[in-house]
C-alpha cells in the first residue's frame, strides 16, 4: 500500500512541476499603446511601466530571443525574432516598450531608431542593430535610477541562458 502513496505522490509532483512550468510565459516585450505624458518635466522619455496601456500582443517573445547576454545586456534574436524585427517601424523619436517576466512588468525602455540624432535620458536600444540596451544616450544624459539589472530578471536569465558570472 505505501508504495501506491509514493507512485501517486511522484506522478502528483511531476504533474504539478508541468503545470507550474507552462504557467510561466518568460520574456516578453510590448509596445505601449497610445500617448503619454512623463511625470517628470526633467525627463523626457520617462513612463511608469506599470500604468501604461500595452498592446495586446508582444512584438517580441521568449521564443523569438536566441541568447540574452546578461553581462552585456544584449538580446540575439533567432530568424523569427529578426523576421518580427524587420516589420516593426520604430520613429526618429524612438518607440516606447516594456520588458515583461511571466506576465509581470519590469522595466520600460526605447527601441530607438538608427537614424535618430535625439538623445535618451532613459534605458534604450538600438534593436536593429546590436540590441544592446543601455542607459542614457549621450552616456551622461541619464534620469534616474537605472532599472536595467533587475534581480528577478537576472536570476531568470543567467539559468535559463546557462550563464556564468
Amino acid at each position: 500500500m505505501n508504495i501506491r502513496y509514493l507512485i501517486i505522490l511522484i506522478f502528483s509532483f511531476v504533474l504539478f512541476g508541468f503545470s507550474f512550468e507552462s504557467n510561466k510565459t518568460g520574456i516578453k516585450i510590448y509596445v505601449v499603446k497610445g500617448n503619454f505624458k512623463s511625470p517628470f518635466k526633467d525627463c523626457k522619455y520617462c513612463f511608469d511601466e506599470k500604468s501604461v496601456v500595452l498592446s495586446k500582443n508582444p512584438i517580441l517573445e521568449e521564443s523569438d530571443i536566441e541568447n540574452f547576454n546578461w553581462k552585456d545586456q544584449q538580446i540575439l534574436l533567432n530568424e523569427s525574432g529578426k523576421q518580427k524585427l524587420k516589420k516593426i517601424k520604430i520613429e526618429l523619436s524612438g518607440l516606447p516598450v516594456v520588458m515583461v517576466l511571466n506576465e509581470k512588468r519590469l522595466y520600460s525602455f526605447w527601441f530607438w531608431n538608427n537614424f535618430s540624432s535625439f538623445g535618451c535620458d532613459r534605458v534604450y536600444t538600438y534593436p536593429k542593430k546590436d540590441f544592446k540596451i543601455k542607459f542614457g544616450l549621450p552616456h551622461n544624459n541619464t534620469f534616474g535610477k537605472d532599472p536595467r539589472f533587475n534581480k528577478i530578471l537576472e536570476k531568470y536569465v543567467i539559468n535559463k541562458y546557462k550563464q556564468n558570472y
